[in-house]
């Protein structure tokens, strides 16, 4: 990015059509840190490799005027300049980034992905937004999107992630739903809010790196076969198998043959396997889920909420409780309540009450304004479950 001058730019968006769309892709590396951003036309792409780190520390003047110069032209000439409507299949994540890895601002995008009904990471919710089935080959598609994640991700595939969304985006069927959409404009959104924001996009995004690509599931011994299904109890509940989208299963037998399955069914310990291949009912030696588990429901629920505030369609960064958690400083306007009430007594006559959990129930049952977010903080064994239940029954 610190040979990024005037003319790279102007040679792409000279080939931007009338619409004005531009498709961005993204790759990310350590700590889940943008690494390189695409842009495209429908005929010239332009692929810019970031500087990681913080620019104030260990680099010569020059160098460092150079990139900043780069990215106030991204901005300026691209990201929030009106003329231009940007597309991404994960714009949220883009805009976070670009907010937290560059200090860079985008106006008007459009998250591609808002238009499918089906989960985000999923492969089919990628297809509808890039026009339907009956439009792609499937399998280029998964080999562009799924299995060129980072670090292999090369220059042309990120190229061609990009080129991608700016030709999905002109698509006559596809253009109108995509017009019904919010846009994403972190310009308009306070330094102090993008940075709360950021903060809970990225500690997610590391806590999702850390799961595990496999898992060695402990299945009970004592199988149940029917036509092409397997039925297994796991032993463990951590380890047991889920329904999943994006994982597969690899069972072997004592034989040692290998045979892949899918869970198509799942309550509690107990899994449905649908067999991709043959299965003589032979004993099982293992079972291994490969792939990324799916995201858990908190988790795809706080990518939704996120997305909304960037797009202006929530009204959560105002809610008394979320400032009184993440903007503490700002000024909190509680609902009126009614100190008429007389105080609650603690009530658990089956429970034992030490002072310090009786302050700590107070707390929690208390009405004023300054206790309405109360935290219960103790190590193993002080009676943190005691005081909830506590307060519960009271």
């Amino acid at each position: 990015e610190d040979s990024l001058d005037a003319r790279h730019l102007r040679s792409l968006l000279s080939t931007v059509m009338s619409e004005g769309a531009i498709g961005i892709s993204a790759s990310y590396g350590d700590n889940c840190q943008l690494s390189a951003i695409a842009f495209s036309s429908p005929s010239r792409a332009l692929v810019v490799h970031l500087t990681s780190g913080d620019l104030s520390l260990g680099r010569n003047d020059s160098k460092r005027k150079r990139i900043i110069q780069g990215r106030n032209l991204l901005q300026q000439q691209i990201l929030c300049n009106a003329n231009y409507q940007k597309f991404a299949f994960k714009m949220d994540r883009i805009a976070i980034a670009l907010y937290l890895d560059m200090a860079l601002c985008i106006d008007g995008a459009v998250d591609m992905l808002s238009v499918s009904l089906s989960g985000r990471r999923s492969l089919q919710a990628l297809m509808n937004a890039m026009g339907g089935e009956s439009t792609l080959e499937k399998p280029n598609v998964e080999a562009l999107f799924f299995d060129n994640e980072w670090p292999s991700v090369s220059d042309s595939d990120l190229a061609q992630q990009a080129w991608a969304a700016c030709q999905a985006a002109v698509l006559p069927h596809m253009a109108t739903r995509f017009h019904t959409l919010g846009r994403i404009r972190t310009n308009t959104i306070s330094d102090e809010h993008m940075a709360v924001l950021a903060k809970i996009s990225r500690d997610g995004e590391l806590l999702d790196s850390l799961k595990p690509l496999s898992v060695k599931n402990d299945v009970m011994p004592g199988i149940a076969v029917k036509m092409d299904k397997l039925t297994l109890i796991c032993g463990r509940y951590p380890t047991r198998i889920r329904s999943s989208t994006q994982q597969f299963l690899q069972i072997e037998t004592q034989d040692g043959v290998q045979v892949p399955g899918r869970a198509v069914h799942v309550e509690g310990r107990e899994a449905q396997i649908k067999m991709l291949g043959s299965f003589d009912g032979g004993e099982i030696k293992s079972v291994t889920t490969i792939g990324k588990a799916d995201l858990t429901s908190a988790e795809a629920y706080r990518e939704r909420v996120i997305l909304a505030i960037l797009k202006g369609e929530s009204t959560l960064l105002s809610h008394p409780f979320f400032k009184a958690v993440w903007l503490p400083k700002d000024e909190i306007c509680w609902p009126q309540s009614d100190d008429t009430k007389p105080k609650i007594p603690i009530h658990c006559p089956d429970l034992e009450i030490n002072p310090s959990q009786g302050r700590a129930i107070e707390k929690i049952l208390s009405v004023s304004d300054e206790d309405r977010v109360v935290l219960i903080q103790g190590a193993p064994g002080t009676g943190k479950t005691t005081v909830i239940t506590a307060a519960v029954t009271s």
